[in-house]
Order: C-alpha cells, then structure tokens, then sequence
C-alpha cells in the first residue's frame, strides 16, 4: 500500500531497488511530463484568450502585457495548487467566469476615464490584481474556518443560471475577439456587415466543430489537435489567398504585433501610486460579484473532481491552496485562477495523478513569459475567438438547451431568467435576480411541504396509560374530541398558516365529534418564526370561539419561552406537557371524568374474572388471590427477578418503567384500577424485563404463581377462565397496538 501511495504522489521512494521501482517511476514519470507539457500549452492558450477578453475594445492596445499578467496568474495558480492540493493530478487554470467579470469591469473603468489618460493601463491591472488578492482572502478564510461545505447550501438551478450567464458573457468575448466590435443591439447592424461576417464566421465554425467532437470523442488530444488543425487551416488559406503574414496582420486576423520579451513586471508596485482608486472603488460590486462566482466554481469544481476521481477532496484544504495560489498571482497583478476540472480530468483519463503534472504547465507558461509571446503574435483570431466561443456555447448549450430535458420546470425557469438578467443588465444584477428567486424558490417549495407527520384522534392514539375495559371502550366512543397534530420541520409563515387552516376545518367539521383539545405535538419540530407564533396566538383564539383546549406537547428548548413571548401562556385555554404521551393522558382523564368513568371497584374486578363461568363464585376466586395495599413509591415489580406472581390493580396507579443506566428510567406504560400486571411474564417465564412502581397509594391483588398452578388442579373450569381472561387482556392490547400503528402508517 505504501508503494501504490508514492506512485499516487508522482514519487519513489528513497532508497526503492530493482525494476519494479523503475518502471514504477517511468509508468508515472512520463504521462506526467507529456500531459505537462500539453497542458502548459493549452494554458498559454487560454491564457492569451482570457487575457484577450479583458483587454479589449480601447483596452486592446495593451494586450501583450494583458498576456504577462495572465501568464504569470498561471504559473502562480499551477504551481502553488500543485503543490498544497490534497488530491496529486490536481491541475489549476486562470478561470473563465472570473475573467468575464473583470472585463466588464475593465470596460467600465477604461470608459470612466480619458482615452488619453496614461494611466488607465495601471487603473485596470490595479482592479485585476486587488480582485484578485480578494478572491485569495476568501478562499484563505473560507478554508481556514472550515466553511468548504457551503457550496451545498446553493441552490443547484442558481448555480446553473450563473454559468448560463458565464456562457453568454465568454461568447460575446469570443465575438469581440474575432471582430472587434462588442456584441450589443447597437452594433448588431456592423456585425452582419460583410467585412464582420468574414471575421466571426470562421471562428463560429472552429468553435461548433470543436464543441461536436468534444461530445462525442472523449480523448484529451480532441483540443489541441483541432487547435493545430486550425492554425494549419488559416496558414494554407491565407498562402492560397496569396496574402502575407503582415498582411493577415494589418488586417487584424493575428494576435500580434507582441513584443519579444518584457511580457511582465511588477506593475502592481507601480499602480498603488498612479492608479485612479476612486475607479477601481467603483467596480466594488463587480469585483465582489467575482469573489462570490469564484467561490461557487472553486468548489464546484472541486466536487467535480471528486466523481472523477473516485475519492474524496478536503474542500478546505483546496480552498487554503488557491488562496495562498490568488494572493501570490495578485500581488503580481495576475488574474484569479484555481482548480480546472476539465484539465485534471484529463490528467486523470490519461494516467498523470503526481504533482508533476501541475509544475510541468507552470513551466511551460514561465518560458513563454520569460521568452516573451512573439510567437504568439502569430497566432490566430478565428482560432483564439474560437475557443471563447466553444467555452462560451458549451455552457450554453449545458444549461440552456440539455437542461431543459434535466431539470424541473421550475428550476429551468429560474435558470434562464437569470441567464436573461445577466444578459440585457449586467453580472450583478443577474447574481441578486439568483439569490431572490432561490429565496422564492426555497419559500414556494418548503410551504408546499406537509409540517404535520401524522394527524390522529385519541381513538387510535392512546397515552401510556394501561386502563379497564370499561375505560378503554369509553375512550375509543369518544375519543374523537381529541384530535392531535404530530408536527415536523421548520415553522414558518407559510406552513404554520396551513397548519391553523387544517386546525380551524376540524374545529368547524359538522361530521365529526365537537372537538375539545387540540394536541400539538413539537418533537419533530427544529423551529418556528415569528409568524408561526402568530398562528398559533390565532389557534388559541379560534380554540375560544369553538369550546377546545390547545395542548402543546414536546416543546424543545427555547420553543416554549417564544411562545410565551408571543402570549400564549398556560391557562384554562393552552396546556404544556414535557411530551405526547403526558399530553394525551391528561386529555384522556378529562374525558373519563367528563363520561363518568372511575376505577372499577374489588367486587367488580373479581366479578370480572368469575363471569367466565356462571358456576364459579366470587368467592371462589378470592381464595387464590392476595390483597396488598402499597404506598406511592413501592416497587411491586422490580426489572431483573424472576418472573411468577401476577398482579390485580384494585385502585391506584402503577407505572411499568425501563431501567437503562443512561438518564431516568424510561415510562413503559402507566396502569390504571382494573388492569393486570406481569401475565405476559406468566406465560413466557424467564426474567422481569421492566419494574412496577406504584405512583400513588393503590390496593392490589397478587396471584402468586404457586397459587395459579394449584387453581389448576383443584378447579380447571376456574383456570380455564383465568387463561381466558388473560388472552382477552392481550388480544386488546394488540388491537389497540394495530389500530394505532395504522392510523401511524404513512
């Protein structure tokens, strides 16, 4: 495993002998340095695209230092996230969506100020580099408090609608780039003029066809290859055209003139002092508008490259990495950039998983920057215009076009309004329209979602308590006024005003029994707003006009003193109870007390057990049975001992109880007069798996076991009665146990 381990992490270890260490080294050595070296070329490239992007229009004159600094964002980015990430293979890129947010930016300062002002170069590389060095303080914070897991806290059709948006923003680019004009209704006239067409068809067609092999062939030669064939293409048909390279040049089909070298210096230093400030404090908005987008595509992205790897990536960690990569590229007036997915995805397909991958591009941006970009002042505009195009169309085909097979209705919707925000008013207006409706959204549905998990009536839902017969049968006739709300979720405005209108509906249902408490139930329950208070207040006022106690049952911490704060207190109206089963117990006693029904008294219970044959007196039963009177607090049963004697409650209350060791004892069931204790044990022997304690002062009768065998022999009509009597007493337990689960049931 050690071994498998070093070669993950692109090494050997010390010391490692034999064949096996070197083909090891060799099998990792080279996809890495390959897959390096096509990668820092692909890189350069989209670099150049990007730096493009941003330094267009009148800001187009100061491309090859616009390249320098996006270069040098990318040695930064790559080499560092290289370094600290904590998955090897991880390769790091400037990044589009950011990079279609600083050239809004930069378009808005370089038309803020005069075209003739010397330093609007240095107001513009001020803008980039603080954004970003913000974008490196976030991450850093973000990674450092461990908030990583934020991203999935995002609403997905939002995030979808800021890459529709991305999308929109990178093929306008690419339009600009191909034909210097910026695409808008203004200008739609010049853009379907001859001269334009010449210009943008070319790349739309590198871009269209780069974009249908890339969907059906997934092999990381696709890019560079069609870039190598595009650049072949443009060459032949400018030689068949019998045009020169200065000409493509004069005629704006090249990136160049570029300088040899001088692509970089620390123009940072330069701009703190002859930058414009109150410029770049203007593009605040936009530049935080570039922080939020980078955050939400670094951990998108980071996601993304766990499914591909099949293994887990510290988000914090990766968050660390690319702000200690950002602050780097800042400070060097470079352009944001973190973890590319599409890169190491290749790396990942391909077979390069070391680090070296990631240092290998970085090489290859640092000779370019070093060397100076006049070879890439040959490069082409279709194939470079091209390529913002494909980055562009590819997203909005993904969520513009694929997503409306994938995505619910609602949240297609809610994508291309944004997409339509982003595009017809600005970035920052399409990231507020997102974070609105993802409010909205979140509102709608969560109202939708049902709060009470299960809507019972005392019929079916029972207490603890263990009552008579008579009791029982006195409780399933009326136990419809008691009707109870078993709650769940979060509540708030929305769904605690459907809640009071399911309430007010059983109050004013003519078909059921009048109603006369109300149980509400809070043990699902993780909160409640201010509104939901207010509902409440209103259910304690419509449980006046209609004659019904509101019971809250099951109130968590800080839920009973917001309720209070609210008003509602207890009173002859509103009852708090620690739980559900206390709660319904209280009702249950009201209803007795209210049918008239008491414990049954010594001749009614033993008569009870003598009607099972008309020829057994009760005095016959009496010979086998021990009357006891206990005080509150005796243990009549106690968890552990043998199993025998069983037990006859005359009066009282006994409560059966669980003693687990972790806090109090746990309530098993509560047992009124009438009711039979330790049967089941009777019959199953073994050892007593609860105590009985009696909770008040209570006559009883005890059975011994010895007692019950000896009924058997001298009287088997009267045992027989005994054991029909039992079966009774289960058989209704279980019938209740029935009723209550499916009323329970889903």
């Amino acid at each position: 495993m050690a071994a498998v381990a070093d070669l993950e992490e692109g090494s050997v270890k010390p010391g490692a002998e034999g064949s096996t260490g070197r083909a090891g080294a060799v099998a990792t050595l080279i996809p890495a340095l390959t897959q390096g070296v096509v990668m820092g070329v692909l890189e350069v490239v989209i670099a150049t695209s990007f730096a493009a992007l941003v330094f267009s229009g009148s800001l187009a004159i100061y491309l090859p230092s616009g390249i320098g600094i996006a270069l040098f964002g990318a040695v930064a980015v790559m080499t560092i996230v290289a370094l600290l990430s904590s998955f090897p293979g991880t390769v790091a890129s400037v990044q589009d969506s950011t990079a279609a947010v600083l050239a809004l930016a930069a378009a808005a300062i370089a038309a803020n100020l005069d075209p003739g002002d010397p330093d609007i170069f240095l107001t513009v590389i001020l803008a980039v580099g603080m954004s970003t060095i913000a974008t490196g303080v976030v991450f850093l914070l973000l990674g450092t408090f461990r908030l990583g897991d934020l991203v999935r806290f995002v609403p997905y059709p939002v995030v979808g609608g800021f890459l529709a948006g991305t999308g929109w923003l990178l093929a306008k680019g690419g339009v600009g780039v191909l034909t210097g004009l910026e695409m808008s209704l203004d200008s739609a006239g010049d853009l379907v003029s001859s001269t334009a067409v010449a210009k943008w068809l070319p790349g739309l067609v590198f871009a269209v066809v780069l974009l249908v092999l890339l969907r059906r062939f997934d092999h990381f030669l696709v890019t560079p290859g069609l870039v190598a064939a595009g650049i072949i293409v443009f060459y032949t048909a400018v030689m068949l055209s019998g045009s020169s390279v200065s000409e493509a040049e004069a005629g704006g089909w090249l990136l160049g003139p570029f300088p040899d070298a001088g692509l970089w210096r620390p123009w940072m230093l330069e701009s703190f002092g002859q930058a414009d400030w109150g410029a770049v404090i203007e593009q605040a908005a936009g530049v935080a508008t570039m922080v939020m987008v980078a955050v939400l595509a670094l951990l998108l992205n980071a996601s993304g490259i766990e499914l591909v790897a099949g293994r887990d990536v510290d988000l914090n960690r990766e968050l660390r990495a690319a702000g200690a990569a950002n602050l780097v590229a800042g400070f060097g007036g470079g352009l944001a950039g973190f973890h590319s997915l599409s890169l190491t995805a290749l790396a990942q397909r391909s077979g390069a998983r070391s680090r070296l991958v990631g240092i290998v591009a970085a090489g290859v941006c640092l000779v370019v920057l070093l060397a100076g970009a006049a070879p890439m002042s040959l490069f082409p505009r279709p194939v470079l215009g091209g390529l913002l195009l494909f980055l562009g169309l590819s997203f909005l085909i993904e969520w513009a076009v694929d997503a409306w097979a994938q995505l619910p209705r609602a949240d297609y919707v809610v994508v291309m309004l944004i997409l339509f925000v982003i595009a017809a008013f600005g970035f920052l207006q399409g990231v507020g329209v997102g974070i609105a409706l993802a409010v909205v959204l979140f509102v709608v549905k969560s109202s939708r979602t049902d709060v009470v998990k299960h809507e019972l009536s005392a019929s079916t839902a029972r207490s603890k308590v263990d009552r008579s017969l008579e009791e029982r049968e006195v409780l399933r006739a009326g136990g419809g006024a008691v009707h109870v709300f078993e709650l769940q979720g979060f509540l708030f405005f929305g769904t605690a005003n459907r809640l009071l209108e399911r309430a007010r509906a059983r109050a004013e249902d003519e078909e059921l029994p009048s109603l006369r408490y109300l149980l509400v139930d809070f043990r699902r329950v993780i909160g409640l707003d201010s509104s939901a208070v207010l509902s409440f207040s209103k259910a304690v006022q419509i449980g006046a006009q209609h004659g019904f106690t509101l019971v809250f049952t099951g109130l968590r911490d800080g839920v009973q003193p917001q309720l209070e704060r609210g008003g509602i207190t207890e009173s002859e109206e509103v009852r708090f109870f620690s739980e559900l089963d206390r709660g319904l117990e209280w009702c249950e006693d009201r209803l007795l007390e209210g049918a008239g029904a008491a414990g049954v008294s010594e001749a009614a219970l033993l008569d009870r057990l003598s009607q099972e044959l008309d020829t057994v007196g009760v005095e016959a039963i009496g010979d086998y049975l021990v009357r006891i009177e206990v005080a509150a607090g005796h243990e009549i049963i106690r968890q552990g001992d043998p199993a025998g004697d069983v037990y006859f409650l005359e009066s009282g209350l006994l409560t059966a109880q669980l003693v687990t060791g972790a806090g109090p004892p746990l309530r098993l069931r509560t047992m009124g007069p009438g009711t039979v204790v330790g049967e089941m044990s009777l019959y199953l022997g073994g050892e007593r798996t609860a105590s009985v304690i009696a909770e008040e002062p209570s006559v009883i009768y005890r059975l011994p076991e010895s007692a019950f065998d000896l009924m058997d022999k001298q009287h088997p009509e009267l045992g027989a009665a005994m054991h029909r009597f039992f079966a009774r007493m289960l058989a209704d337990r279980l019938s209740e146990t029935l009723r209550s689960m499916s009323a329970l049931r889903d």
